[in-house]
């Protein structure tokens, strides 16, 4: 397994089964078997095609192993936004089909969220969720929604792909997105989508309010901070 982990680490871009097992010199069965393991705990990523790439676990034990070594880090940026607007921030990476929280500090609130680093949740009633979609065409949508549903999380939620990919459109427009009570009630959430150098949405930075202490319009107020740190996140873990 941790030949596995090693070789998703070196590779420069999403690999075949056979190329991995080769890699790692188990048996292609082996190595399914054991990348099912390592999906399921976000250490790698399936794409399509049958091929796997490294998973935001991974991506979140190296920021950690990296810290110390940079002078910037993606926990520092996160530190300077959450200083500047005193909420709690989240930083989430898709794994599968679902985003998984690699980064969180915690806001300045008498109250705390229940999420944790390692914490999955859906993609289509999360802001960061919504920003992830968002860099999918129509085709990958609507096979995603195939495979998932539209669990409805509270009242808000999104549960048709219409309203969903009507719902994205906009998101792509205004490049950043908004979880108004749509997975947890009370819970509002912006988000800025994080992408690759290549161009691809593999996750976003989120900031994380209740409804009843801060509301709509100051939240979408902090869209420039996000979207900001947003792109900082991104120069960091290239």
């Amino acid at each position: 397994m941790l030949r596995l982990i090693e070789a998703l680490c070196h590779a420069q871009e999403p690999l075949r089964l056979a190329d991995l097992a080769a890699g790692a010199a188990v048996s292609k069965p082996t190595a399914h078997r054991l990348l099912g393991t390592l999906v399921a705990e976000g250490w790698a990523v399936a794409h399509p095609g049958g091929r796997y790439g490294i998973g935001p676990t991974a991506s979140g034990v190296g920021a950690a192993v990296a810290r110390g070594h940079r002078h910037t880090t993606v926990e520092a940026v996160l530190v300077e936004l959450q200083e500047r607007i005193g909420q709690t921030i989240h930083v989430g990476l898709r794994s599968g089909d679902r985003i998984v929280y690699t980064h969180k500090v915690e806001g300045v609130q008498p109250f705390a969220f229940l999420s944790r680093v390692g914490m999955q949740q859906p993609l289509h009633s999360t802001a960061i969720g919504k920003c992830v979609l968002a860099g999918l065409d129509a085709t990958a949508l609507a096979e995603l929604v195939a495979r998932t549903g539209l669990e409805r999380r509270t009242e808000r939620t999104l549960t048709t792909l219409d309203a969903l990919s009507a719902e994205l459109a906009g998101v792509r427009e205004r490049g950043y997105a908004l979880d108004d009570e749509e997975n947890e009630p009370n819970v509002r959430c912006l988000a800025a989508p994080v992408h690759t150098p290549d161009g691809r949405t593999v996750g976003a930075v989120s900031v994380s309010t209740v409804t009843f202490v801060i509301g709509r319009a100051e939240v979408l107020a902090l869209t420039d901070a996000v979207r900001e740190t947003a792109r900082r996140v991104e120069s960091v873990m290239a």
